[in-house]
């Protein structure tokens, strides 16, 4: 365990040197390694204790282009009935900046390779908007009025989960009120998300394993928005797969596992717009540990 904690804290400070998300209700393209960031159902839901730092760069060819940094952590009580959960988001966008906070507490049903999960959490979301940073022409513009402007904002939410040997299936609702983001010249409503996501693991021959991957994303008043993925799994350390959001933007994942509990991961995505040549690229980066610190927990090899 110790041993663990140490290579552990190692691999954060060099993931802190390197990495560092946005839009509405972000979500990254690794999504199906961490569905607690939009599904409290998913904690605890495994029996061990994991810790995820994802790193999101968006559209890096742009000046002012989107940034997110997120931290996830879940770990199972009460003989893996109860799970608990936080989540923590730091998305910048220009002069935008929005921290999310929740808390997630989930009741965990059934053995262990077939289990049923429901979950809520609570949560606050915290918008600043810096309009000092900004060089306007026209200095008394009113709709940006020189300084800060914050607000404060509590949801809740809820989510249910079923995981099996070769099967994952979640439906979440992270955010269940609509609620006004900004100042009272600029507001952004922040809409519920409703999330559908499911997997299947497919065990092939000669250790090759493929996994696909859909998650549907439900906003009131806008289209439909998919991702799609498909990835292999060589032996018990490399994954890599490709994967398309909505059939706009399209890209790689690559993951390196070792030591059965930690995972390294980094997604390169592409966007070809219709205004130029630029493929607005985007970069992710994942890192994730679980670890095994109540009886009732053990770290193994798993796939959701």
């Amino acid at each position: 365990m110790l041993a663990r904690l140490v290579i552990f804290t190692l691999l954060v400070v060099l993931f802190s040197a390197t990495a560092s998300q946005a839009q509405q209700e972000p979500i990254g393209t690794m999504y199906m390694y961490n569905p607690l960031s939009f599904n409290p159902s998913y904690a605890g839901i495994n029996r061990v204790t994991n810790v995820t730092l994802q790193s999101r760069y968006q559209w890096t060819s742009l000046e002012g282009s989107p940034n997110s940094y997120s931290l996830t952590a879940n770990t199972s009580v009460v003989d893996g009935k109860v799970g608990l959960g936080l989540f923590l988001l730091n998305d910048q966008l220009g002069i935008d900046n929005r921290t999310d906070i929740a808390l997630s507490y989930a009741y965990n049903i059934g053995v262990t390779d077939r289990k049923f999960s429901f979950g809520l959490q609570t949560g606050v979301s915290l918008f600043k908007r810096d309009t000092e940073m900004l060089n306007l022409r026209v200095g008394d513009d009113p709709f940006f009025i020189p300084g800060q402007q914050n607000s404060t904002l509590f949801n809740i939410g809820a989510g249910i989960s079923y995981t099996a040997d070769n099967f994952f299936f979640s439906f979440s609702v992270p955010k269940l009120f609509e609620t006004p983001l900004g100042d009272n010249t600029n507001v952004v409503i922040s809409s519920q998300h409703f999330y559908l996501s499911g997997s299947y693991l497919f065990d092939l021959t000669l250790g090759f394993k493929l996994k696909p991957s859909i998650l549907l994303r439900g906003v009131p008043g806008a289209p439909l928005a998919y991702d799609i993925n498909v990835t292999g799994l060589i032996g018990d350390h490399f994954r890599g797969g490709i994967f398309t959001r909505s059939f706009r933007s399209a890209g790689v994942i690559l993951q390196f596992e070792f030591l059965t509990a930690y995972r390294l991961g980094y997604s390169f995505e592409f966007l070809k717009n219709s205004y130029s040549n630029n493929m607005l690229p985007t970069h992710e980066i994942m890192l994730s540990a679980d670890f095994s610190i109540f009886e009732h927990q053990a770290v193994y090899q798993r796939y959701f």
